[in-house]
This record gives C-alpha cells, sequence and structure tokens, in this order.
C-alpha cells in the first residue's frame, strides 16, 4: 500500500492499494474541525506537521493555533486503512462540541499527478467539475447513503431531481442528527463500494456537484479539558458486495475494533 502526500508534510494522502498501480481514493484527515474555543476556519489538511512512515503505515501531528494538536495513525489492512484521528487541547480553556469533518474522494484533481478511480466515475475527463456534476447527478441519488440507526438512508437532498445547476458547488449541509456511523458510495451498476467508518456517531453530509466525494463528521469529544486527548478510530477501504453485506462488515470494522 502507498500513502503519498501530495501537500508536502499535510494530512492529505492519495491512497494505493496492494496489487494497484494508481491511487484508488483520497483522506483529508481532517478537512476540518469544529469546536467551541476554537477559532479558526481554515483547512486543516493544509497545515504541515511532521510525519514517520514505516512498512505498513504513516503517523504524525500538526498543532493549530496554539489551540489544538492532531494526531493521525494510518494503518495498512488488505483493502482498507484503519485510522486513528487524536486532538489534544493545548490551550488554556476547555473546548467544546468537538467534531471533526473527514472528506472521502475517488479523485485527485487537479493534483500532480491528477488522478481519478474510474470505477466511480468512468470514461470522464480529468475535469473536477465535469466529475462533481456526474458524482451528484448520477453516482450519489442513490448511490451514497450512511449507515445510522435506522439502517441505510440515502444522503442525497434531491434524489429524485439531481440538477447540479440547482445547488452550490460546494454545500455540505450535515444531517441534523449524529446517528450515523459509516457512509458508501457504489456506481449505478453496484457491486463494488468505498466507505467511511467511525466508532463514534457521526453527522453525515449532503453531496455538493464541486468535487466526486464525500463526507461525515464524526463527534471526538462532548468537552476537552486543557492538556485533555480525544481519540476515536475508523477505516476506509473498497468493499466488493451490496449494501446488505456490507453493513456488518462495517459493524465488524468499527464495534469489534482493529489490529493496531
Amino acid at each position: 500500500m502507498r500513502f503519498a502526500q501530495q501537500t508536502a508534510g499535510c494530512s492529505d494522502f492519495d491512497i494505493t492499494l496492494p496489487g494497484e498501480t494508481v491511487p484508488s481514493f483520497r483522506l483529508l484527515l481532517p478537512e476540518w474541525l469544529q469546536a467551541v474555543g476554537l477559532d479558526y476556519h481554515g483547512l486543516f489538511h493544509t497545515i504541515p506537521g511532521r510525519w514517520t512512515s514505516w512498512e505498513q503505515g504513516v503517523e504524525g501531528q500538526f498543532t493549530v493555533m496554539d489551540t489544538v494538536a492532531v494526531g493521525v495513525r494510518l494503518l495498512a489492512q488488505a483493502h482498507r486503512v484503519d485510522i486513528t484521528l487524536s486532538v489534544q487541547n493545548i490551550s488554556a480553556r476547555t473546548l467544546t462540541d468537538v467534531w471533526a469533518n473527514i472528506c472521502t474522494s475517488v479523485n485527485h484533481l487537479p493534483g500532480t499527478p491528477g488522478w481519478y478511480n474510474q470505477a466511480f466515475v468512468p470514461h470522464l475527463a480529468p475535469d473536477r467539475s465535469l466529475q462533481g456534476r456526474y458524482w451528484y447527478e448520477q453516482v450519489t441519488p442513490q448511490g451514497l447513503r450512511a449507515l445510522t440507526d435506522d439502517g441505510w438512508v440515502i444522503m442525497h437532498p434531491h434524489p429524485d431531481q439531481p440538477d447540479a445547476a440547482s445547488v452550490p458547488l460546494y454545500s455540505f449541509t450535515p444531517s441534523t442528527q449524529a446517528n450515523a456511523r459509516a457512509c458508501a458510495v457504489c456506481p449505478p451498476e453496484g457491486g463494488l463500494f468505498l466507505f467511511q467508518a467511525w466508532a463514534t456517531r457521526c453527522r453525515y453530509c449532503a453531496p455538493c456537484p464541486g468535487n466526486a466525494c464525500m463526507h461525515l463528521e464524526p463527534l471526538l469529544a462532548e468537552a476537552l479539558l486543557p492538556g485533555e486527548v480525544a481519540s476515536i478510530r475508523g477505516a476506509v477501504g473498497l468493499f466488493r458486495g451490496s449494501f446488505t453485506t456490507l453493513a456488518p462488515h462495517l459493524e465488524e470494522i468499527t464495534c469489534k475494533g482493529q489490529r493496531t
């Protein structure tokens, strides 16, 4: 497995699974954090940090405004990446309502090199906007779902009328309830799934036509005292099967723990 950081030293990874020659998915860990007491509104995956890699994984840490230290650890498995995401409060005040936003995409456009996973956006030019429209109108109306307490639910805001021209390019509207623990997407023909799963409750975000990506917002902590660390565990990967067979696979990952 290959972990490529196109933005040097940042928590932005193109993941190439074993046996593949091009990346299968991209991870932003996180795209942003949100907390009462954290006054930073930029993109977290563009902040450089210190990283160490070994044959089966990579880990690193970066700091944000002398307020939080974010730690990320990735461990390679056969068809997925196991993730530990931690946040330490390095400020003198308590942070509350601490959430992350994790982006998983099937392309990196523009990129150096740019790439896209043709299993999800086939026969398209390597153009971010073009692929985003296809994603919003063809893939996600029925193919992007969140695994909630009530089973799989469609994440698309307008699954019966998916008009990309009618919504903003980037509008990751979260669900009103934090009742999800995973999300997954498959192309119209089915069979292959890209999933993201966490061992904590999450909000799920509606897709938008700006890019071929999906988002979950896992809860890190309701309160984080000065010096305290909150950690969550999750996984992102590919799965062959159906939504019915994927659900117990994700339960196995998130509820029974992962190898370390």
